[in-house]
């Protein structure tokens, strides 16, 4: 933060110290608030040693951390996202407005990369990375662990084969060493300017995988199809809520008179969709990941192409042997052995009527 606006700011040091020594995760920072931060999901006031946030106090902790060029894109775009360290730790922070007043939010980013096997994930996720083409797809809201579930695949691709490997990501969160692959992640504003040009600029540069944070319009999921069927394995996210729910809305997004086209190219293209969410446990002590997972074979490339979409969640039910499985399979593992309480499950599950038939 050697080039922030305001150098040294003592409040930024010791809130982002404080962040570091009781490994908070997030941190909000808002106008005529104390700061606060976020455990496990409750939001908890630091009001003990820091007043109140005054309107001039949130532009001087927005300012703290912010460049005169980052300032004038935050300025115009009215939304800004980095990523920064601070005392060997790295954080993610998202610069916004409210009320014509600065609002940060910060989250601590973890340097070590979890292994497929930390994340308890089943062979299918290794399995896929064995691949050499077609599209991957990691879903689910935000805060459901879908950059770290990459990260892990990535880092399982870096250790295992001799690839290169592009991230393209706003901001990079975690940092991949060269391993057996060649690993270059590009950040969205300092090394290229956008998804797109990063993209049509990655295809010049001879990558067997490309990794890109969010398919957010018809031009990337486009380019991501393309790439897909020349020959690269693609990974990426969108914020659905299932493996359905994600292939529609690929379809979806797209004019009318193009939605065949789409249909086509995705049921040739798609090769996995990984669905997620983090689930509170009932004692409070941590989550528990639960996952839906789809792997295209023939009977769901022929619903994709038929436009039977609505079939999907049976036919993934018929298909266990191949991996496959709803959400709801381990939200009724996780019910049945006590890890999760009645409340938290009816937050997240897409049948709620699947998981109190099956729920003992």
């Amino acid at each position: 933060m050697e080039n922030s606006i305001i150098k040294d700011y003592i409040l930024r040091d010791q809130l982002l110290q404080v962040m570091i020594d009781n490994k908070w995760s997030d941190m909000y920072i808002t106008a005529d608030k104390h700061p606060a931060i976020k455990i496990w999901w409750e939001i908890v006031l630091i009001d003990e040693w820091v007043e109140k946030m005054s309107s001039e106090d949130t532009k001087q902790f927005a300012e703290s951390l912010m460049t005169a060029i980052q300032n004038e894109s935050l300025l115009k775009e009215k939304n800004l996202d980095f990523a920064f360290e601070f005392s060997g730790t790295r954080f993610r922070w998202n610069i916004s407005f409210q009320m014509w007043n600065y609002m940060v939010v910060l989250r601590r980013l973890s340097e070590k990369i979890p292994s497929l096997e930390d994340l308890n994930l089943p062979e299918v996720y290794s399995e896929i990375t064995k691949i050499w083409q077609w599209l991957v797809l990691v879903t689910g809201p935000t805060g459901s662990g879908k950059s770290t579930t990459l990260a892990a695949m990535i880092d399982y691709i870096n250790a295992n084969y001799a690839k290169h490997i592009i991230t393209i990501e706003d901001p990079v969160e975690y940092r991949h060493k060269h391993k057996k692959s060649i690993v270059e992640q590009k950040e969205i504003g300092k090394d290229v300017p956008d998804y797109n040009k990063a993209l049509i600029w990655a295809m010049r540069q001879n990558p067997q995988v490309i990794l890109f944070g969010e398919m957010r319009n018809t031009e990337e999921i486009e380019m991501a199809l393309t790439l897909a069927e020349t020959g690269h394995l693609v990974f990426s996210t969108l914020h659905t809520r299932s493996a359905y729910q994600t292939i529609s809305r690929i379809i979806d997004s797209f004019e009318a008179g193009q939605q065949n086209q789409i249909r086509l190219q995705l049921a040739d293209a798609l090769m996995a969709v990984f669905s997620q969410r983090l689930l509170k446990t009932q004692d409070w002590t941590g989550v528990r990941m639960v996952k839906e997972i789809l792997v295209n074979n023939s009977a769901i490339s022929n619903l994709i192409r038929e436009n039977q979409l609505h079939q999907i969640p049976s036919t993934m039910q018929m298909w266990v042997r191949e991996w496959m499985q709803l959400l709801e399979k381990d939200i009724i593992d996780l019910v049945n052995s006590g890890v999760i309480s009645l409340e938290e499950w009816l937050k997240y599950a897409n049948n709620p009527k699947l998981v109190k038939e099956k729920a003992e």
